[in-house]
């Protein structure tokens, strides 16, 4: 049971693809059937009524599927500049749903430890299995604009914190460089980054996989603010860089910090100002971006979920 978003895909169909790969029946629905013949059910973000009801029923049963359920963000922590993800995780109710449904689980999987910490207080069989992606990516060539430096960002709705991080540098460098240009993909930031010009806004696709397709980003910007909610975020947004053989400018941050390697696959900024001056660097030194694009796909190799589905496959199917 999952949804369609990026979420779903990567910690549900991906996993479900790579086994079905290696023989496993696999399938995935929004929706809990009512007769369950699987060996294992998977519940992402179970905390509705009605899917919580049907989650307590079958746990209850003596002859069931293996319940595991899989949690990717630290949802007692939301941000309150994610209004509408905030006011909904604060409810008792449906902390009480998400808390009772992750106590009965026969596992937990989470992309970090620092979120398994919080986890395991409600159900100490947590297992952290990072995110991983598809290793097509690792040969996939993203469209370029000729004569164009494309900077480039992509996230939901809920990133606002982190993107207002890098407007006023960015803002400078796009003044100053006439042939850069930048392309927000999934939300639309030029507000907060205080940008109107030479900007592109492309929403999310129905496809994740199309999403990937569409990045033509020369350069990638992941800012990420300190705080409690991001400490247990994955590095999703280095590793699509990563994928792609795009440099990536990063926060010098929880999950982001443990996998870019500063000077080799992109930058880490430490200071305000620093955004700036790697933007400069990236975009008037065409070599520096294709050698860190380079040395990122090389250590995103080790990253493929076809190369880690072993770690799904022992939990899923002890």
């Amino acid at each position: 049971m999952a949804d369609r978003t990026g979420c779903g895909v990567l910690r549900v169909e991906l996993p479900l693809q790579a086994l079905r790969a290696e023989g496993y029946a696999t399938g995935s629905s929004e929706r809990m059937a009512e007769q369950l013949t699987a060996r294992t059910l998977i519940g992402q973000r179970v905390c509705m009524p009605g899917p919580s009801a049907r989650w307590q029923e079958i746990a209850a049963q003596a002859s069931r599927p293996r319940l595991v359920f899989e949690l990717d963000d630290d949802l007692w922590h939301v941000d309150s500049s994610s209004p509408v993800a905030h006011a909904f995780f604060e409810r008792d109710d449906v902390r009480q749903r998400l808390e009772a449904n992750i106590a009965v689980a026969d596992a937990v999987t989470v992309t970090m430890e620092e979120l398994a910490a919080v986890v395991r207080p409600l159900n100490p069989n947590v297992h952290v299995i990072p995110n991983y992606l598809p290793a097509w990516l690792l040969q996939h060539e993203r469209p370029h604009r000729d004569g164009v430096v494309t900077i480039g960002w992509g996230g939901s709705a809920t990133h606002q914190m982190d993107v207002e991080e890098i407007g006023g540098q960015l803002r400078q460098v796009m003044n100053r460089n006439p042939h850069v240009e930048l392309h927000l993909m999934g939300s639309d930031y030029r507000k907060a980054l205080g940008v109107r010009d030479r900007v592109r806004v492309s929403e999310w696709t129905a496809s994740v996989p199309d999403y990937w397709r569409a990045i033509d980003y020369d350069i990638m910007l992941a800012p990420l603010r300190a705080h409690r909610f991001n400490a247990s975020k994955s590095p999703l947004r280095p590793l699509e860089a990563a994928m792609l053989g795009i440099p990536v400018i990063a926060s010098d941050y929880g999950p982001y910090a443990q996998f870019v390697r500063h000077g080799e696959t992109g930058f880490l900024v430490r200071r305000d100002h620093e955004w700036g001056r790697y933007l400069r660097d990236l975009v008037n030194d065409e070599a520096m971006r294709a050698e860190m694009g380079a040395a990122g796909r090389r250590q995103a190799a080790d990253w493929t979920i076809e190369g880690h589905v072993d770690e799904w496959q022992k939990v899923l199917l002890p």
